[in-house]
């Protein structure tokens, strides 16, 4: 937000330096970034008036000025503009001045005639960039005063950053409401008086919408002077808040939109059909806007159509169909409160952004669009007369469908605060901000925020208000002792912590992403699952909230293989989401621990071979994460739609699922170009919080006994079977079991394998024999044959 301070200054009577109030309005919350130059220096550049105007005679498109700038004797100037007539007051550049651009101004001759200055465009004194013409100038304008003087300038200009919850300070009077509460002086805004109707025409105003629109007034202003300029002082202050200017009903949209807050709209009322409305757009429906885009609206789009269709986005943007332009005589304004939410996502929908968006996307007063549209027509009629019909007014829902009001307690004040502050300061500051007080007493006081106050809901935010008028730094500091009651532990954060420290010592890196995916890959990662969708996406690539935290991880990865970093390993601790009936706003939300990894499964050595990552080094990565639990680890072949359908299996935890595990299906290869695909693990979060109990068990000082079986199965078995088998004996003195060989071919059968298992026999109170232990072998070696279909191998 860019403001004059001679603007300002205009509202606010202030004493205090240019840094003093850029300084203040920094310490208000209003972060002023930059001082800025208000306008160049136009030193020796004068009014004056021409006088005479005469063709050159060596030159069809040159003319002959005598041009009166307050001196006994006129000027004769050579000029070859095209609006350069009798009559006309100008800029007049004086021999010896300096023009912003550098040109130094000296008496000539010009094709044969003598030239002492020179005329000015808006261009040339860099003041717009305008070159059709010479900068005209009011007729009031007296010869001979300096150009600077009659601008106002030299001017500064604060290039003020603003908070998105302070959209009443994107105008001027919000900005000046500010500056004397914090100073303690009277604002004298412009006396805004209702302009009294003297014609009948007016346009039947329809709120169709009424939830989006809470209220829509407009007014028609017939038979206004098409040649009505737009005053010097008005196209001054838009320039230095950065405003082009295009014509005069426009330019006092835009002067109001700057003064007040408001944004307006001005149509052609030649060209609307019939009367207006505020409506959705149907689906498909199209407009072609003032910069000359063809748009496809979405029926989620609030418009304001006439009877031929959409005239205007609201609150972003005009139609091209019924745009004022130079010839205009009949103009309607129209001033609206679209509530924030109505606006909310359509710029980034149809990628616009406009001064009149950026204020609604953060809340326009509710109460201001009559008074605008009073301001805007006492101005038309001021500068180009036309005749004003009555103002047309509908509304809809209110804003606030109740008065807002929030108890205040001064002991709350004083608690947050760290001091009290004096009780009938509170109250004037908050007067002073435009909040009404109610049910005042000892202890606290109702508070009613103004209407152009969105922010403030809670007592907290009322808190804030008096923080930030005191001043933040006359806030006294002081440690504070606080009580912390003992509290029972999380057990999400021990997981984190554990996860963290068990996969940090396997070589991976934390990654921290959005929660929003790519809806594509999301879908394909999925099964094309069903999705929560944003309403207000911060691009086209991030419109859904994932399901799968995998979503996010791939991305990832081809980015540093992008980059040649082949040998990645990632993982991300964060919630997934999905739609659920049975949840808050139907959105369930589950705590999900994710890992990938690539590349080449130990660092690159002299003495060994570089072998890559395959399904076992994830598995077993996952079984470090799980090595302090309690329950039964188990990894269950599955297909999944993310995984290769041979590399994949689904872990669960006792009998209760709790992940999958496994390699990025081929699908994938033409998306990320061949790349050699990752493994990927996502496990609920929770079930790492089952932690086994530990207790203290003295090492047995019996020798242990080994055992060797080797089995055929069938290849279909897995291994793990095998496994099972053995621990169902139940048998204590079997203290481990491991797979040590595996063999296919020459003496077996097509179809069957051969699998080498190794058990460690330990007794804790007496040395096993070898008839224990052959009984044992006994039990197992039936397990084995009724559970899988084994024999011993040789047998």
């Amino acid at each position: 937000m860019k403001t004059s301070e001679q603007w300002l200054r205009d509202w606010v009577a202030l004493d205090a330096s240019i840094d003093t109030v850029a300084d203040t309005l920094t310490m208000a919350g209003l972060e002023v970034d930059a001082v800025l130059d208000g306008g160049p220096d136009l030193d020796g550049v004068l009014v004056g008036v021409i006088q005479h105007c005469r063709p050159h005679p060596q030159a069809d498109r040159l003319k002959l000025c005598r041009v009166d700038i307050g001196n006994a004797t006129p000027l004769d100037i050579v000029c070859g503009a095209p609006n350069a007539r009798e009559g006309l007051h100008v800029p007049v550049a004086c021999v010896g001045a300096t023009l912003p651009n550098g040109t130094r101004i000296k008496a000539t001759e010009i094709r044969g005639e003598a030239s002492s200055g020179m005329l000015c465009s808006a261009s040339e004194l860099d003041l717009s960039v305008d070159t059709s013409g010479l900068l005209e100038l009011a007729d009031s304008a007296q010869p001979g005063t300096p150009l600077a003087d009659y601008l106002g300038l030299p001017d500064r200009v604060f290039d003020i950053d603003l908070t998105p919850n302070r959209g009443d300070c994107l105008s001027m009077r919000g900005i000046a409401r500010e500056l004397a509460v914090a100073f303690d002086k009277p604002m004298t805004g412009p006396e805004i008086e209702a302009v009294a109707a003297e014609g009948n025409e007016r346009r039947a105003v329809t709120i169709e919408a009424p939830t989006r629109c809470a209220g829509y007034a407009a007014r028609q202003v017939s038979d206004i002077d098409p040649e009505g300029a737009t005053p010097v002082w008005m196209a001054e202050r838009l320039r230095r808040a950065g405003v082009r200017r295009i014509n005069l009903p426009v330019d006092i949209g835009n002067y109001v939109m700057l003064e007040l807050g408001q944004p307006m709209h001005a149509f052609d009322a030649d060209k609307l059909v019939g009367g207006i409305r505020v409506r959705m757009a149907e689906e498909g429906e199209q407009i072609v806007t003032l910069d000359g885009e063809n748009v496809t609206l979405s029926a989620e789009t609030l418009v304001i159509a006439d009877d031929d269709g959409p005239v205007a986005i609201a609150g972003m943007i005009g139609g091209l169909r019924t745009a004022v332009n130079d010839s205009t005589r009949h103009v309607v304004f129209e001033s609206a409160c679209f509530t924030p939410a109505a606006v909310a996502g359509q710029g980034r929908r149809y990628k616009i952004h406009t001064d009149s968006l950026h204020r609604f996307e953060r809340g326009v007063d509710p109460a201001l669009h009559p008074v605008a549209l009073e301001r805007a027509t006492a101005l038309l009629v001021a500068e180009s007369g036309g005749t004003p019909g009555p103002v047309v007014h509908s509304e809809g829902n209110a804003v606030w469908p109740e008065q807002r009001k929030i108890r205040l307690s001064f002991a709350h004040v004083a608690r947050l605060l760290g001091q009290d502050i004096d009780r009938r300061w509170i109250e004037h500051a908050l007067e002073a901000l435009g909040i009404g007080l109610q049910d005042n007493d000892d202890t606290s006081l109702v508070a009613v925020p103004p209407s152009w106050r969105y922010d403030l809901q809670i007592e907290a935010d009322l808190i804030e208000e008096i923080a930030r008028v005191y001043g933040y730094d006359r806030l006294k500091t002081a440690a504070q002792c606080v009580s912390l009651p003992p509290v029972a532990a999380d057990a999400g954060l021990a997981v984190a912590r554990n996860a963290d420290s068990v996969l940090r010592q396997r070589g991976y890196s934390e990654a921290i992403t959005y929660s929003f995916v790519e809806p594509g890959l999301h879908a394909a990662l999925t099964g094309g699952e069903e999705a929560v969708v944003l309403d207000n996406p911060i691009s086209d690539q991030l419109v859904e909230m994932r399901r799968t935290l995998w979503a996010s991880l791939l991305p990832s990865w081809a980015h540093n293989v992008r980059r040649q970093q082949s040998t990645v390993r990632l993982y991300e601790r964060g919630l997934r989401f999905m739609p659920d009936d049975a949840a808050e706003n139907g959105i369930g939300q589950r705590d999900t621990l994710a890992g990938l990894i690539s590349g080449q499964a130990e660092p690159t050595h002299w003495d060994r071979v570089a072998r890559p990552v395959d399904f076992f080094d994830i598995k077993a990565d996952v079984e470090a994460l799980f090595s302090g639990t309690s329950g039964r680890l188990t990894f269950v072949a599955a297909r999944h739609a993310a995984l290769h359908p041979g590399r994949s299996a689904e872990i669960y935890l006792d009998d209760t699922p709790v992940g999958w595990v496994g390699q990025l299906s081929p699908v994938f290869s033409k998306r990320y170009k061949n790349s050699e695909l990752p493994y990927l693990f996502e496990l609920d979060s929770s079930s790492l919080a089952v932690e086994a109990a530990v207790r203290f068990e003295p090492l047995s000082e019996q020798p242990t006994v080994r055992r060797d079986l080797a089995v055929v199965v069938a290849e279909k078995t897995p291994v793990a079977s095998l496994v099972s088998a053995i621990e169902s004996v139940n048998e204590a003195a079997i203290r481990s079991i491991e797979v040590f060989d595996l063999f296919r071919g020459e003496g077996l059968e097509t179809g069957f394998k051969s699998v080498a298992l190794g058990l460690i026999f330990q007794d804790k109170a007496s040395t096993l024999t070898d008839e224990g232990v052959d009984t044992i072998i006994t039990r197992v070696v039936a397990a084995l044959a009724e559970q899988c279909d084994a024999r011993i191998r040789g047998e």
